[in-house]
């Protein structure tokens, strides 16, 4: 493609007779397309007051030097104080400021070569953060006891996001996810746009991770702007960073510092699964006191019938012992009654016998009746009444021819 190309960019710029202006416009054009990474010593660095940072890369072998640029934005998110002396590397292009056709190299990022110079630097951010107590305990937010919703900022590719989804636990929890860069020369760019996007979720704790790694590969995680920004993040933020010996400033600065993204989810489902025994706790608990309200209801069930059994076989035995007094006794009540009873009607059969008229009549007295009623007084008859007189051995019939009262 290139080479195909090539004869087509010279036939435009021999065929055609430019402009300044429209020739320096081709060359950015091509320019632009030569995106490096440029390794020197910074000179003449001048901060203007806008905040762009105008300096010089010197190659120290032959003293070349090329002019440089990187402007507020960048160099804020570079979180380096650019000082004469320093060896750096310059990631941007090259572009031709048309007013004095000056060649500029245009810096999209800056940073330390050595490892011992980003140590410093680290230390130095390291020192001012904490005297302003961004690392103090007193100052972070505490994690929700039972977050539901989830932020997490970590790039897509790797085992990273896997294992935090893995280890995260069925719970109910919503993960919003936004993908980022978290090494190299981009990361701070899409980290601290990814922390601005999350702003606008509605999350209750924000998750920002990655894996291991060397020094040089966590040099996003120490930036200033990137760190301020989530000091005040509105929610509480976990930082699961892979580190060993030097820990990420922005660790630091977060309100909770994990190692993993595994210790990242067990911490977020550490509460979920202490209720979740709880409620297995509980549910056993009321299962077991019904059951022993069951058991005891029961034993008390058994006592009632075994009382009540008691108390028919006491009955029972009562009863064999009436019973058998009654069988003892009753003969001897029912004979003494009976010689009673039996008495008394001798005497009433002796008192009937002795006033039975009928044995009068035999000593020569008589009934007289009047229509079968007995004449007690002469009131009882008139004169011409038939009289029925009965005597020991039959009636006589007579009639009244007269009646006289017994002078007493």
């Amino acid at each position: 493609m290139e080479e195909k190309g090539k004869p087509a960019l010279k036939d435009l710029l021999t065929n055609n007779i430019f402009s300044v202006s429209a020739y320096l416009t081709v060359l950015n054009s091509i320019l632009g397309a030569c995106e490096a990474k440029i390794k020197g010593e910074a000179s003449e660095v001048k901060k203007w007051n806008s905040g762009h940072v105008y300096f010089s890369l010197k190659d120290k072998k032959d003293g070349s030097v090329l002019n440089c640029v990187i402007w507020n934005y960048d160099y804020r998110l570079c979180g380096l104080e650019l000082q004469d002396g320093m060896e750096i590397i310059a990631t941007g292009a090259p572009d031709i400021y048309k007013a004095n056709g000056r060649l500029t190299f245009k810096a999209k990022t800056i940073r330390l070569v050595g490892e011992g110079d980003l140590k410093k630097q680290y230390e130095e951010l390291k020192k001012k953060l904490e005297s302003e107590g961004i690392f103090s305990e007193e100052r972070k937010k505490p994690l929700p006891l039972f977050p539901k919703n989830i932020g997490v900022i970590t790039s897509k590719q790797g085992a990273v996001i896997n294992d935090f989804l893995n280890n995260l636990g069925r719970y109910g929890f919503k993960v919003k996810m936004i993908d980022s860069r978290v090494e190299g020369e981009e990361a701070t760019k899409d980290l601290i746009s990814a922390v601005k996007l999350m702003r606008l979720e509605v999350i209750d704790v924000l998750v920002i991770m990655r894996g291991g790694g060397s020094f040089e590969s966590f040099l996003a995680f120490n930036n200033e702007v990137l760190i301020r920004e989530i000091v005040d993040f509105p929610v509480p933020v976990i930082a699961a960073l892979g580190h060993d010996k030097d820990v990420p400033l922005l660790a630091l600065a977060a309100d909770k510092m994990v190692s993993t993204p595994t210790a990242a989810a067990n911490l977020l489902s550490q509460n979920w699964q202490i209720l979740s025994y709880q409620i297995k706790e509980l549910q056993n608990n009321i299962f077991n006191n019904f059951e022993n309200c069951l058991v005891g209801q029961k034993n008390e069930m058994k006592k009632i019938f075994w009382s009540i059994e008691n108390s028919f076989q006491r009955t029972l035995q009562l009863y064999d012992g009436l019973k058998q007094k009654i069988c003892q006794v009753l003969p001897k009540m029912l004979e003494y009654q009976i010689s009673i009873y039996k008495q008394k009607l001798n005497y009433a059969e002796s008192v009937i016998v002795h006033n039975n008229p009928e044995k009068n009549l035999k000593l020569g007295y008589s009934l007289a009746r009047v229509n079968g009623k007995i004449v007690r007084q002469v009131e009882n008859v008139k004169i011409g009444d038939v009289l029925d007189l009965q005597v020991f051995n039959g009636i006589i019939a007579s009639k009244v021819v007269g009646v006289s009262k017994i002078k007493k």
